[in-house]
Formats: structure tokens, sequence, C-alpha cells
């Protein structure tokens, strides 16, 4: 039997995911065992992965241990481990790293390419890592909530988003004008299509700035590395832009569980959107707290962090299996998931509007109704940690 270490996230979405994904592979006939950090110290965390060449590892965030540098080297801790290791991005893939540690990273994972692979939710990112000899595909995401019966009356919010969100005003500014201009005409553009893609300007604008380094190896490196810390800066915007959306959307009363993140951080600091009709909740991170709001809420709104052009994120997921509606942005990733799309997705504050609007009302409750059970059939045929599941089995027996 094939022994898989999964490591678990001190974050609770991706301790979550770490925690399905483990279940899901028990259920293919694995064992599978979570690795817990706190356990560790460095030097028997070093120990532990060392000794451990039959055994495969997955890690789904950044801050998991085993992509951490070994104290004293500049080698990683997924380097010294001998077996296979599948790398589950749905997320960034370097985190926002900066360059020169992007550039470590990648070339960390070409030294170890002949036993790892990535699984990528946006596909620019698969496109990034094979031009660099780097296995890689992409995956939908997934959510363990299984389909629940949608609400037709008696709800406790007229609309509601779950997640974290700052004023517009508190939009972050550079001192790079380059950088400056890139991160201008990317809102720009989001403000005026929120399906406008972000690629297009972040390719150019690297590959302007890197005209003429280096060899074509290194420069392609450098290209994916300055890319990925370019798409960290664009959406380290994504909170103060979901702001100006609540800000505009005029959609009537919102709740927002969650809101300004400074308490994760220790700092005493709550900052709010300015707005009539909006209110706000403590932030929901158990299972069935986020359940109930999604199913109490006649419509619930996602805005996608600003790096993604294609990935629909997991909240849609799991809104809609909750007996929920959401109301997403525009993906291209959407149409892959639910043939209902343009129901549910938005390309202007008008479309949301009036997709809110329409989707309150009382005489339409039935039809909404439909639409998730709809929704919620396409979500259990395209995606799901049993697909999630066989294409990383898939990637272990091609390796």
């Amino acid at each position: 039997m094939r022994t898989v270490f999964i490591e678990e996230s001190r974050t609770p979405i991706y301790r979550r995911i770490a925690q399905a994904l483990g279940a899901e592979l028990v259920r293919n006939g694995l064992q599978v065992l979570m690795i817990k950090p706190d356990g560790f110290n460095a030097s028997s965390f070093h120990e532990f992965v060392s000794k451990q060449s039959e055994a495969v590892y997955i890690s789904n965030s950044v801050n998991n241990a085993i992509q951490q540098k070994v104290p004293g080297q500049e080698r990683y801790f997924f380097e010294q481990f001998p077996g296979k290791v599948i790398f589950l991005h749905q997320d960034a893939i370097l985190g926002g790293a900066d360059v020169m540690t992007g550039i470590s990273k990648l070339q960390a994972w070409q030294r170890v390419a002949q036993r790892t692979a990535h699984l990528c939710i946006e596909p620019d990112n698969v496109v990034d890592l094979r031009g660099l000899g780097i296995e890689a595909k992409v995956v939908p995401h997934a959510t363990e909530i299984v389909a629940t019966e949608p609400r037709l009356t008696d709800f406790e919010y007229e609309a509601s988003f779950v997640g974290h969100v700052v004023p517009s005003a508190y939009m972050p500014t550079f001192s790079d004008q380059r950088v400056q201009s890139l991160v201008d005409g990317a809102v720009n553009g989001r403000k005026t299509d929120l399906s406008f893609r972000i690629e297009p300007l972040v390719r150019t604008c690297s590959d302007t700035a890197l005209v003429g380094l280096g060899t074509a190896a290194d420069q392609a490196t450098l290209k994916v590395a300055v890319a990925q810390w370019l798409r960290s800066q664009i959406s380290s915007q994504g909170m103060p832009f979901r702001g100006w959306l609540f800000e505009n959307c005029d959609i009537g009363p919102l709740t927002v569980f969650g809101g300004d993140p400074a308490y994760l951080h220790r700092i005493e600091r709550n900052l709010s959107i300015e707005r009539p009709g909006i209110s706000y909740r403590p932030a929901a991170y158990e299972l069935q707290d986020i359940k109930s709001v999604f199913n109490n809420s006649k419509i619930s709104i996602n805005l996608s962090s600003m790096q993604f052009d294609h990935a629909v994120v997991n909240r849609f997921h799991d809104v809609t299996m909750s007996g929920g509606l959401c109301l997403t942005d525009a993906r291209s990733g959407l149409a892959e998931l639910t043939s209902a799309h343009e129901d549910v997705s938005y390309t202007t504050l008008q479309e949301l509007r009036d997709r809110a609007h329409y989707f309150s009302k009382q005489e339409n409750a039935a039809q909404r109704a439909l639409l998730i059970e709809r929704i919620q059939k396409d979500i259990a045929k395209n995606s799901g940690y049993d697909l999630l599941v066989k294409a990383i089995l898939s990637t272990l027996n091609a390796m």
C-alpha cells in the first residue's frame, strides 16, 4: 500500500483542503498520514523527510514546512525528500515571493523535476512551469460539501460575502512607476470589465523589463519569477478592489462576514466600508457556519483574487453546494464548470445589480432553486476531490 504524507496547514482553508484530500485518497486505497509541522523542529523534520524514499508527499500551501529552505542551506526540504512530491497550487504558485526568492524556488523545482509534479488551477501557471521543464497540469478546484437543497423562503440575509475586504481608499501604491502603471492598468481594466485578463499586461511588462539580460535559460527562469512577482503586486489590490465593488454595486443590504483582516496579524484595526446597507459579522471559518451563511442568503457574492484570469475559486463551489446562489465575476474557467455560467456571472456593476435584483425577488425563488440544483449537478460532474485524486494518481503513475 502506497503511503502518502499530507501536510496540515495552520491556515483554515488549506487545512480543510488537506483533510478533504486525505479522506479521498484513503477512499482510493492509499495509506494517508497527516504531517503536523508543530511536532517537529528543523533538525527532526529534516531527518524525517530524508528517510521517506518510498512515500509521496503532497503540499498544498507555499507556507508548508516542506516548501521552506533547510536552515543554513540554499536547498529546500522537498529536495531532501527522496520520494515523489506533488505540489497542489490553488493560489499563486510562488506565494508573492520577491524575485530572487522566486528564482531560487523555481531552480529548486527544476532540480527535482524528475520526481515532482505541479497541479494548478490557473492555466498560465502551467505554461510557465512547463516552459522551465517542470511537469504541470491544470486541475479544477473542489469542495467537500455535499449538495444541499436550496431554500425557497425564510432567508436570514439578502446578500452576503464571506471573506476579507477593506475600503477602496486603501489600495497600495508603488514607488516604481512601471509597477504602478501595470497595477493601474490591471485595476482600471477590471473596473471596466471584470473578466479583463491580467496575463497580457504582466507578460508585456516582464518581457520589456528583461530585454537583453542573461542567457536564454537564465531569462526563461527570470521571466517567470518576475511575472509571478508582478502578479502578486496586482493581487495586493484585491481587498480594496472588493471594497470598490461593494461601495458601488448598489445591491441593497449586504452582510460581510470578515472584513478587515488586521486581526489575523494581531493589529487592532477595523476598516469598514461606509455605505448604507452594509453590516459586518465575525469571520466564518468552520464549515457548518459557512454552509449556514450560504444557504440562508438569497445571493452570495464572489469577487476572485486579482491574479486569476481563468480559475474558479472554491467559494463558488462552496456556495452552490450549500444550496446558495453565488454571483461571481466572470472567469473563463466557469464555462468549463457549468453550462449555466452566464446566469450567475457578471462583467460589470450593472450586471451584478441586475442579477442580484432578479434573484432576490420572491416570485423568482423557484427559478433560483432550479438554477442552483442545475449547477450543483455540473459541479459534481466537472470538479471535486475525486477528480483531483484521479489527477494525482495518474500523475504519480506517469512519473
